[in-house]
């Protein structure tokens, strides 16, 4: 006889009510900061945050056990770290930071997730984003519309293998963010084989492989990836480029302790801005280093909020709670604009 416990009604309906519970922890705890470090390593020269698959998220989990997230509350987070470390702070998105789906939508649908995705570039520039990658989902709305985005931010925005059709990159490979005494380069690779009419992506192995290598030979202290390419592809990514550190996105894992591939660290940070990644970089260590200790924090909802983004998450929501958003622009001389006038005419 076989029992098949996934077609169990009564074990579903248990294992739902465990999910749901009132008060059940699931929030999911990293290792705590400390100095010398639980893992051995000592004397803290820096700490790299990071988000990764925040789809266009900025509001918290609504779900009442589960009272993580918010884009206001997570640039608080790398607010106060920056204040309180004696360490600098490095900030990076690792990608899929701007749209939730790579595909166009229509008329208000279409004028809400663009509006998301300026929202998610201002509130980069407010809270001091040092890079993001570009990941498959950034393309969600065209080149042209990303070309736009990546003006309006202050940060910079790379990719080493997504090109034009005769191999011209579109964005920086890399980039290069020095703290203190201190330099991180950084470049980014999303999945080869993709094909539009503007643009594609080359061998990411390859390519991440080649801009490691620039990077060492420009004597940064430590060589970033940031990945799209999923945490089974990160580790032959690994292999391959040979970086310091990989930080992930697209697969959504949350590695509350990090992973290795080799000598290779690799994190990643979960999704919708739930969690925040913190990879502390120590000075001293077993073997050749660099000593660096990926992990994870939570970003709390009832937690602090940055004022600035906290204001430009206000002005998003009151405009997506807007039902002509999109729609039709709406001038002062139209009767439903606060400030219409009767004696007023179209031009």
């Amino acid at each position: 006889m076989r029992l098949v416990l996934h077609r169990s009604p009564t074990l579903l309906l248990v294992a739902l009510c465990l999910l749901v519970l009132p008060g059940a922890n699931r929030i999911i705890e990293g290792i705590p900061f400390a100095d010398p470090a639980p893992t051995g390593e000592s004397a803290l020269q820096a700490r790299i945050v990071f988000t990764s698959n925040h789809l266009g998220e900025f509001e918290p989990c609504s779900c009442p056990d589960l009272p993580l997230g918010g884009l206001a509350q997570g640039a608080a987070l790398v607010q106060d770290l920056r204040a309180e470390s004696t360490a600098p702070v490095f900030y990076f998105d690792a990608g899929d930071r701007l749209f939730r789906f790579d595909v166009a939508a229509i008329s208000q649908q279409e004028a809400a997730r663009r509006l998301k995705s300026v929202l998610m570039v201002d509130a980069g520039n407010v809270a001091g984003l040092d890079a993001a990658g570009i990941g498959g989902l950034e393309l969600g709305a065209g080149l042209e519309y990303l070309k736009r985005l990546d003006q309006r931010a202050r940060y910079p925005l790379v990719s080493a293998n997504l090109t034009d059709h005769e191999g011209a990159l579109l964005f920086p490979a890399s980039t290069v963010v020095t703290r203190g005494d201190l330099t991180i380069g950084v470049t980014s690779v999303l999945p080869g084989g993709m094909w539009m009419d503007a643009y594609e992506t080359t061998d990411p192995l390859k390519a991440a492989k080649a801009e490691v290598k620039a990077l060492r030979a420009a004597g940064v202290d430590l060589v970033v990836i940031l990945s799209n390419l999923g945490l089974g592809d990160d580790k032959k990514l690994a292999r391959a480029a040979k970086p310091d550190l990989i930080l992930g996105s697209r697969s959504r894992e949350i590695l509350n302790e990090g992973a290795r591939a080799g000598s290779v660290s690799i994190a990643h940070a979960g999704s919708r801005g739930r969690y925040m990644g913190d990879v502390r970089w120590y000075a001293d260590g077993t073997g050749r280093g660099p000593h660096l200790v990926p992990t994870t924090m939570p970003v709390m909802a009832e937690g602090r909020r940055h004022p600035e983004v906290s204001s430009l998450v206000q002005r998003t929501l009151t405009r997506l709670a807007d039902p002509r958003l999109g729609v039709e622009p709406i001038y002062p001389w139209d009767p439903r604009h606060p400030a219409y006038d009767e004696k007023r005419r179209a031009p």
